[in-house]
């Protein structure tokens, strides 16, 4: 059982990993409102509420690898999340942002049960964990088919 676990455990440090770098890729619209900071408007009309492009801490360039790894999860054509069932994306996506910014004391499933909605999703917290876990066992799966296409095709 440890090998399983082990397997299951790699994965999800991989899409824990994909979606930090996916976070740290520039944002295009705040960069296109931010555009308007520097027209020729006066600072008068500008509003400091609204106005927060100076606010931003810089993010971190991805490298090849990195974006590599993004693409294979989240952005490439027939990437692990657009073959994972539809209903399990936002339960995964809400994990994943979880798990990306620990809290104090460590991941905890009740914020993850109130993010999904409490009561409305009709599911506990027991199971949304296994909801979780199937999810992550199918993205395993993939991942070793597709370690298993790239070895026969570098045979």
């Amino acid at each position: 059982m440890a090998r399983r676990d082990d397997w299951l455990n790699e994965v999800e440090i991989m899409l824990v990993d994909a979606w930090s770098y996916l976070m740290r890729l520039p944002d295009r619209e705040r960069a296109w409102l931010a555009s308007a900071s520097r027209s020729a408007w006066p600072v008068v009309i500008r509003d400091p509420i609204t106005d927060y492009a100076e606010q931003e801490e810089p993010r971190m360039p991805l490298g090849r690898r990195e974006m590599a790894m993004v693409g294979k999860v989240f952005l490439d054509e027939g990437c692990l999340m657009v073959r994972l069932d539809v209903a399990l994306r936002p339960l995964v996506a809400v994990v994943l942002s979880m798990k990306a910014r620990p809290e104090r004391g460590g991941f905890k499933w009740e914020p993850v049960w109130e993010r999904m909605g409490g009561k409305a999703c009709g599911v506990s917290t027991d199971g949304l964990r296994n909801r979780y876990e199937r999810a992550l066992v199918r993205l395993a799966v993939m991942v070793d088919e597709a370690v298993a296409n790239q070895s026969q095709r570098a045979a």
